[in-house]
């Protein structure tokens, strides 16, 4: 099992101590099964769940009306894979290969008030590829190691747009919506994609 920091959650996570991004989440997750000395297949995994709420009371026309919102985003990733280990000694380790990421992102939020209510719900399903590299340095005799490792890979979003719905003494009103393209629409689909190169410092612990 190993634990890996990579170089764009050191930045985010900086970003947050300065106020400047919303960082939530954590280092990657992964495990892997040595298959023959010079195979092995990994699993990576990464949550991050995040919620808030709120009230407040106003007074309007000697009216007390209150007013509940709720926000919570969920991010989930999965990163099937497999490597290669070209070197067979236990001090220095290098190793490439290949894996497919795919997991889900979603937002909702939500507001209701005397008169109505209203939510928005934001759904992205993300499915890609990717090619790494990496090495790693086993401390002394113990089943410990640690390694860098660097990859590049591209994903493919579905999704992303919101879908909004008010109930008020109107009656019932549905849309979509999509930062990138302005104004409401009964019915919206996206596809998106985006790539790019990471990098992460790994400490591994190997169960015999």
């Amino acid at each position: 099992m190993y634990i890996g920091v990579s170089a764009s959650q050191v930045v985010d996570m900086v970003n947050t101590f300065q106020g400047d991004f919303d960082w939530y989440g954590l280092p990657i997750i992964n495990f892997k099964y040595y298959v023959s000395d010079p195979i092995e297949l990994r699993l990576g995994m990464q949550f991050a769940v995040r919620t808030s709420s709120e009230s407040a009371t106003t007074e309007v026309e000697n009216v007390t009306q209150k007013e509940q919102g709720y926000s919570g985003s969920n991010f989930t990733r999965f990163t099937p894979g497999i490597a290669y280990h070209f070197s067979r000694n236990n001090i220095i380790d290098v190793y490439g290969g290949a894996e497919l990421p795919f997991g889900w992102d979603t937002q909702k939020t939500s507001s209701k008030w005397m008169d109505g209510r209203s939510t928005s719900y934001t759904g992205e399903f993300v499915i890609g590829a990717g090619l790494f590299m990496g090495f790693q340095v086993f401390i002394a005799d113990l089943p410990f190691a640690i390694g860098l490792e660097t990859g590049f890979s591209g994903l493919l979003r579905t999704g992303g747009n919101t879908k909004n719905t008010l109930v008020n003494e109107d009656g019932k009103q549905v849309y979509w919506t999509n930062p990138t393209r302005p104004g409401q629409y009964d019915k919206l689909s996206s596809i998106t994609a985006n790539w790019g190169a990471d990098a992460a410092i790994t400490f591994s612990y190997f169960f015999k």
